[in-house]
């Protein structure tokens, strides 16, 4: 479907994850990352995993340098994963612009513990980034635009405290219909429970 997230729990190895799965992807793979975790001396950084795993042809970058990717051109990758994908939860931002520019016509992997943080519209915005909001690739929701439309205006009118019980209705309708016509489609996920069993 052009993309996936990756939501893991802290700490389980979603780098690494990455790093295999990179490996059995043809072509070039870009990985987005905070610059903390792009350290080549620390034993988790994706600098130092995609090199132990010898993922070939990858380049590591900053999150805080997506304009100096694409004047360096981004034509050669065909693969693009965003590690942290819900720091770019907000469509209007100019840094949310410059990554689905890079993200255009490219096998996108969002890595992130936390993809679903504030809103339906934190999931919407990153869905986005592989996926045309109006002729999406998933099944059975092909205007992605309407499907959130429904979302938003089951909540509108309701404040969390004062209509405390019919918000948290709302929310777990959201929930339920968001994971199962959207979110099995496009996203691998673990928790520590699945791990441990």
């Amino acid at each position: 479907r052009s993309g996936v997230f990756f939501a893991d729990v802290v700490g389980l190895g979603k780098t690494y994850m990455s790093a295999l799965l990179a490996l059995q992807l043809d072509g070039r793979c870009l990985v987005i990352a905070p610059p903390r975790l792009l350290d080549e001396d620390s034993p988790g950084s994706w600098t130092r995993v995609f090199r132990d795993f010898c993922v070939p042809g990858h380049k590591c970058v900053s999150i805080g340098k997506l304009e100096e990717v694409i004047a360096h051109g981004i034509e050669f990758y065909r693969y693009v994963f965003v590690d942290e994908s819900h720091r770019f939860k907000g469509d209007t931002t100019q840094r949310y612009e410059l990554l689905t520019r890079i993200c255009q016509n490219k096998g996108v992997i969002l890595v992130s513990a936390t993809p679903y943080n504030n809103t339906i519209d934190d999931v919407y915005s990153q869905l986005k980034l592989f996926q045309p909001p109006r002729n999406s690739t998933i099944p059975g929701t092909r205007d992605l635009e309407s499907f959130f439309d429904k979302l938003r205006a089951r909540l509108k009118g309701l404040h969390r405290i004062d209509n405390s019980e019919e918000y948290f209705d709302a929310v777990e309708k959201n929930a339920r219909e968001l994971r199962d016509r959207v979110l099995k489609f496009v996203m691998v996920r673990r928790t520590r429970r699945e791990i441990e069993t």
